[in-house]
């Protein structure tokens, strides 16, 4: 299949916890995931990439849950997501007792350790991505990440913190030379909470910021992404606020 133009909505770092107001009284992180759901409906995506810390932690109850179903429902495409160091998928994860695909059908949830791929026929793309476990040290997200099978687009998505070459003294380390390994055309990263474009030899990446107000550097911004087989992979910030 040749490539074709695709366009993503790239997120990560919403922080959902149990502040779940009313929509008078929202709390930031459920302002920011409704902005992001807002922004891939009104511009009319091909799929959501969720990097990471959905949640903020894993003892959130059931109207946090309940919250996120309800704006996860509202969009049409699809939406591929791993977890994150908060709400990593260790023994005691909240993702043991709520599965995002149970919900809604247009769900993707990478879980195996290993990491695994989730392929869109219809896109012409392929995403291969590892979540968090557990918060260990020696955690390394782009290990051992398989080689493209075809000439279709290759994303990837992991949660860690880049470091330029030679830096070690990170957990979750993604280096930069594992990204340029890697040969994604796009490389989904979250745990940075400030819109950042990284790039390896040929490989785009990027922390899309966070959508919650409370995060970080106060703003709320997503990446969109643009794949298009005439002139590659185009990033943009996304204000959200």
């Amino acid at each position: 299949m040749s490539r074709e133009k695709v366009r993503l909505l790239h997120t990560s770092d919403v922080h959902l916890d149990n502040r779940i107001n009313g929509r008078d009284d929202e709390s930031a992180a459920q302002v920011g995931l409704r902005r992001v759901v807002d922004e891939a409906v009104n511009r009319g995506v091909d799929l959501l990439m969720i990097a990471g810390d959905l949640f903020d932690h894993n003892r959130v109850k059931q109207p946090t849950l309940d919250f996120t179903n309800e704006q996860l429902a509202r969009l049409d495409c699809p939406v591929v997501m791993i977890t994150g160091n908060h709400d990593c998928f260790a023994s005691y994860s909240i993702y043991h007792k709520y599965d995002p695909t149970a919900y809604e059908a247009n769900v993707h949830f990478i879980r195996d350790d290993a990491g695994d791929a989730v392929k869109f026929d219809d896109l012409g793309l392929t995403i291969w991505g590892r979540g968090i476990i557990d918060h260990d040290p020696d955690n390394r997200p782009l290990v051992d990440v398989p080689g493209r099978s075809d000439d279709e687009w290759y994303l990837g998505m992991a949660h860690g913190y880049y470091v330029p070459r030679g830096a070690k003294a990170y957990s979750s380390l993604i280096t930069a030379e594992e990204i340029a390994a890697a040969e994604f055309d796009y490389l989904a990263l979250g745990h940075v909470h400030v819109y950042t474009e990284i790039e390896h030899e040929g490989t785009r990446a990027a922390y899309p910021g966070s959508p919650n107000k409370d995060q970080g550097a106060k703003d709320m911004t997503a990446a969109l992404v643009e794949l298009n087989p005439s002139t590659g992979v185009q990033l943009s910030s996304i204000k959200l606020d």
